[in-house]
């Protein structure tokens, strides 16, 4: 448990490792071209998450302090401290960089294991079905049944479209009344927002986490993006791509609907004012057309 850790430093403990690999190949403890301990050798010395590991890694990579060789591993920069990038006009310079950039795809799991390195964890989100928030959820909550650390409080604010619009899509081709691919969406739905009910109510009830909230409201509109803002400071964005596909509707018999691909979409990173518009955008939405399901379904 986290009990007596500052939220200041759970919440940049990726930075703390950064700075401390930083500090080594500053002072030539780790020379130029010299290869970086393994992910799992960092993760055992520092006692961290895998995650955490590949954003400091990353954020030193940014900063033109290591490099990334596919099948080799990390080795330290020719010139470690300066960042590679190109100018309008295509000469190439180098920069001090080690902060993240918007626009940057994104693991969406890995995403949510940094954010569950914070003594207090809010998520709010906007989505289909909630498919991959309860499978990225359900990771964080083996990896603290196992001995991991815990936050002391965990706040989920959910918005899913309501079970009785009409959405665009799923939706039969040759059909649109048909409402078998809405049923289907809709048991889709309530089974992952159940799964997120008893995976945070576990973590309470077996008092791992202290405080553990899930606020669950709807909208009457079809979703075209999915959109996590984790503890106010970082945003994960994407698309959901339209496509024309089969479903098996029983008794070997299938049909042609239109659907979305969503769990397998392309993500990005927000930050900056992309990152500020999109949290006012949801407050916005949760404080207008946004109304509340069976909710709360635990205090």
């Amino acid at each position: 448990m986290t009990g007596d850790r500052p939220a200041s430093e759970a919440k940049h403990t990726y930075k703390r490792v950064a700075e401390s690999l930083r500090a080594e190949i500053d002072s030539g403890d780790l020379p130029a071209g010299s290869q970086l301990p393994t992910h799992f050798e960092l993760v055992e010395r520092f006692r961290v998450s895998r995650a955490t590991i590949q954003r400091a890694l990353k954020d030193l990579q940014k900063a033109g302090y290591v490099n990334s060789e596919q099948g080799r591993g990390v080795f330290v920069a020719g010139n470690p401290g300066s960042a590679v990038t190109s100018s309008a006009n295509g000469v190439s310079h180098r920069q001090d960089s080690a902060t993240a950039r918007s626009g940057e795809t994104v693991d969406f799991v890995a995403a949510i294991e940094e954010a569950f390195e914070s003594d207090v964890v809010t998520i709010d989100a906007f989505c289909l079905t909630a498919e991959s928030l309860n499978g990225a959820l359900l990771m964080q909550m083996q990896r603290i049944m196992s001995g991991q650390p815990a936050p002391r409080s965990i706040r989920v604010r959910l918005v899913l479209p309501s079970p009785a619009t009409s959405l665009a899509v799923p939706q039969r081709v040759d059909e649109p009344k048909d409402e078998r691919p809405l049923d289907r969406l809709r048991r889709l739905t309530n089974m992952h927002t159940y799964g997120l009910v008893n995976s945070l109510k576990d973590l309470r009830e077996r008092n791992y986490v202290a405080s553990v909230e899930l606020v669950v409201r709807s909208v009457r509109i079809t979703p075209v993006h999915k959109l996590y803002v984790l503890n106010g400071s970082r945003g994960v964005f994407g698309y959901y791509r339209f496509m024309e596909r089969e479903l098996g509707v029983g008794g070997g018999d299938t049909i042609q609907i239109y659907d979305v691909h969503g769990v397998d979409a392309k993500l990005f990173n927000l930050e900056g004012e992309f990152l500020e518009e999109s949290e006012r955008w949801f407050q916005s939405l949760w404080e207008t057309i946004a109304q509340d399901e069976e909710q709360p379904l635990f205090e």
